[in-house]
């Protein structure tokens, strides 16, 4: 359907362990894009606009992937969704292929069969000072220590959290509203998130692997709180994965991928009207 090259299930092992089904869709050449400098992208140009709405119109996702052989081979990656905008279609910079792709492709693929659902009104403590929110928190948030499996991965929460919640730069309103809504942080990482973003912070390579860290930002809107109304609340999470450094070469045998998933703060924000 629509000039597709592959079908390919990924295995997944969150609510259950299953697999995901895609398609995948090879370009080749330096005519299916053109370099955005304002927009730090590749904008998708010479793609049938039928194949397009194809692959739109199916619950099944495609996995778009532009190889540029100039001046040296690199593969860039776009996962088409029923949910995807049609107008203008673009690659980002950071989409290349390698490992560390797999990670962020698995997340979009539970937003895509996820339902949006929306969270129950949340009683908030009727605390003021930042002492009795820290007491009232901390309780909360031993029995959250451990690894949670959700649609983002695995996510420790652990000590990290707290320290980075509580540390001394952060304005008292601002710990506050951090620590209450930590209480709350798995049911957030159990549901759809509206918007997931990937940001790429640091690669480094040794004569052996490759490091990636970066951060994975997961907004969830129109969240009812009793004490502040509508709100935001923005979950980040620190993500690191190790590869070898040889992985094209030996195409991954006898050398896997390591993933780290850490939650590094929430915050809630009111939505103004």
């Amino acid at each position: 359907m629509g000039a597709l090259d592959l079908q390919v299930k990924v295995p997944v092992t969150y609510p259950t362990k299953t697999h995901h089904q895609l398609a995948v869709q090879v370009k080749t050449g330096i005519s299916f894009a053109t370099w955005v400098p304002t927009k730090n992208r590749w904008r998708i140009e010479n793609v049938d606009a039928g194949h397009v709405d194809k692959w739109r119109a199916t619950n099944q996702p495609v996995l778009l992937l532009w190889v540029r052989i100039e001046p040296i081979v690199r593969v860039y990656w776009k996962l088409i969704t029923s949910r995807t905008p049609s107008a203008t279609l673009s690659f980002s910079d950071s989409h290349s292929l390698d490992p560390s792709a797999r990670y962020e492709i698995e997340r979009l693929l539970h937003m895509h069969r996820m339902p949006v659902a929306k969270l129950p009104k949340i009683t908030a403590h009727s605390l003021s000072s930042t002492a009795e929110v820290r007491k009232w928190a901390a309780y909360r948030f031993s029995r959250l220590l451990g690894t949670h499996s959700c649609p983002l991965g695995d996510v420790t929460i652990s000590n990290y959290a707290w320290r980075h919640l509580t540390r001394v730069t952060r304005t008292q309103s601002h710990i506050i509203d951090s620590l209450t809504a930590l209480a709350y942080v798995k049911q957030f990482l159990d549901l759809r998130p509206h918007q997931i973003q990937t940001i790429s912070q640091e690669r480094i390579a040794t004569n052996s692997s490759v490091t990636v860290s970066r951060k994975v930002l997961a907004v969830y809107r129109d969240v009812r709180f009793d004490d502040k109304g509508t709100c935001a609340v923005y979950v980040r999470l620190d993500e690191r994965i190790i590869f070898p450094k040889n992985w094209e070469a030996r195409g991954l045998f006898r050398g896997g991928v390591s993933q780290e998933l850490k939650l590094e703060s929430i915050y809630r924000k009111p939505t103004r009207d």
